[in-house]
């Protein structure tokens, strides 16, 4: 779009750069040329706010069967994940970087919350983020389609130690999933950093 637009305006400078005091030709109440130029834009626009809401739903959609339930408390300055109903919860602290552990290909429903102030919930790779704010629970699914790593952190500007805010996405496959969670069930906490 920026091209053609770009483009469109080079061409207008050059073709009707001034050449003397004569005047190009002037088109004056030209109906059709003036509701064509108007119609274009309009239905760029409505194109594009169709995809944009077809691209939310689908982003926003919530599984009926999530596989897994974690409660997502950010406070300054990290994060708590709280898997709900299996007595697994992973606290991080300025230095210690919580991971959440989910398995791939299966939704897992996000329960965000904040303890202070506004935090800001972000997955790069996902290119997912949601607002924490006080007194309101946000909910969401996510998906990881890829096994891996994913670094997250805090977006929104939350005090002094705000860079400290990070947080790991660890992706695994459902058997690794569950071998994880009962260790962290049998032993209290599970051995991993930000626990």
């Amino acid at each position: 779009m920026f091209l053609v637009v770009a483009g469109l305006l080079v061409w207008s400078m050059i073709r009707y750069r001034r050449r003397g005091d004569e005047l190009p030709p002037q088109i004056h109440g030209n109906n059709k040329l003036e509701l064509t130029w108007t119609l274009i834009p309009l239905l760029l626009v409505i194109v594009l706010f169709v995809v944009t809401i077809q691209g939310q739903n689908k982003a926003l959609q919530r599984s009926t069967r999530p596989a897994l339930e974690v409660d997502v408390l950010a406070f300054q300055w990290s994060w708590r994940f709280a898997y709900e109903g299996q007595g697994v919860e992973v606290v991080g602290s300025p230095g210690n970087v919580p991971e959440l552990v989910v398995p791939v290909g299966q939704p897992v429903r996000i329960r965000l919350r904040s303890a202070d102030v506004v935090h800001s919930f972000y997955v790069p790779r996902t290119l997912f983020k949601r607002q924490a704010i006080p007194g309101r629970t946000t909910e969401f699914d996510l998906t990881f389609e890829k096994v891996g790593t994913y670094q997250g952190h805090c977006v929104q500007f939350c005090g002094l130690a705000h860079d400290d805010m990070l947080f790991r996405v660890r992706v695994v496959s459902p058997g690794e999933f569950r071998s994880w969670l009962a260790q962290a069930s049998r032993s209290g906490s599970p051995s991993q950093p930000g626990t």
